[in-house]
């Protein structure tokens, strides 16, 4: 199993576009909270930072980036154009995780789940090789030792974050089960029915519907509680797989958590292999070829 790991970078294909999706990601909090700088981030802002062990560990001064937040969001901009252009490569990731764990708990009193493993993704994508691809430069090894070592980070580093997202979903699962709502399943009901998540005018006809409501609520667990231990077998993964993505999108839709949802359902793309990727890709390739060799000969026709 180590020699397969050292041989190739199992997230090859899908690591660069996960990249581009972080830094784009990033960049959209950056434009959205932006006009709330004043009273989140700087010396003025009402909460108080609330510093994690890693921060403490490297005694960084989080009163000394308000004060100065201006030019700390500066660099931070600059570490994520510089990991979008793949300049710089895991030096880059290291000081923009650093710039993520200051960024978040200056303002952790608006921070979701999404955001919790987001900063852990970018952690891992310290040792993930993205950079075959969307890149300026790609990663170079100076022998074939060291090529495989990369290999062998980067595999760690992406089976890391799989095993991260399974970790989440199960302890997920083993919280809900223990929850008298969900055991009873009329979960869905009380969370639908609240005015804070009525997505859609849907909302409230769904709720009154009881086989919707214990559907929902059991399929939600069981996908959860059977998702870690079923996703690495062939058989069952893109069935899960699916399933995961609409359950993402479901809440997405009917409860308006769409950051959070979009992020879960693209760490998904990690649990598909190179092959299974270049599969995907010329399907739809394909796809897309017939398609407009279509409306090509519908135009000509026409004319």
């Amino acid at each position: 199993m180590i020699d397969k790991l050292l041989q190739e970078n199992r997230f090859s294909f899908y690591a660069p576009f996960f990249r581009v999706f972080i830094c784009i990601y990033l960049l959209k909090d950056i434009i959205i909270m932006w006009q709330f700088n004043d009273i989140i981030y700087k010396g003025n802002s009402f909460a108080y930072p609330n510093l994690s062990p890693f921060l403490e560990t490297f005694n960084i001064n989080t009163h000394l980036v308000r004060e100065n937040f201006n030019v700390f969001y500066s660099i931070y901009i600059l570490l994520i154009l510089l990991f979008l252009l793949g300049i710089g490569k895991r030096i880059t990731v290291f000081f923009l995780f650093i710039c993520i764990e200051i960024t978040q708990n200056l303002a952790w009193i608006t921070l979701n789940g999404g955001d919790n493993i987001l900063k852990f993704a970018i952690l891992y994508f310290i040792f993930i090789d993205s950079y075959s691809k969307y890149s300026i430069t790609p990663l170079k090894y100076k022998s074939e030792y060291s090529r495989q070592i990369g290999n062998l980070l980067s595999n760690l580093g992406g089976y890391s974050l799989c095993f991260h997202f399974c970790l989440v979903y199960l302890v997920s699962a083993l919280h809900k089960i223990n929850a008298d709502v969900w055991f009873n399943g009329v979960a869905t009901y009380y969370i639908l029915g609240s005015e804070r998540f009525r997505g859609t005018p849907w909302n409230v006809a769904l709720v009154k519907n009881g086989f919707f409501v214990t559907l929902t609520t059991y399929g939600a667990v069981i996908i959860e509680l059977f998702f870690p231990f079923l996703v690495w077998n062939k058989r069952f993964k893109f069935l899960l797989l699916i399933a995961a993505a609409l359950l993402h999108l479901g809440i997405a839709i009917f409860m308006m958590l769409y950051d959070f949802q979009i992020l879960f359902i693209l760490i998904l793309g990690f649990f598909i292999t190179n092959k299974e990727w270049t599969i995907i890709h010329q399907k739809i390739s394909h796809n897309l070829y017939s398609l407009k060799t279509f409306f090509i000969k519908e135009s000509s026709i026409k004319f």
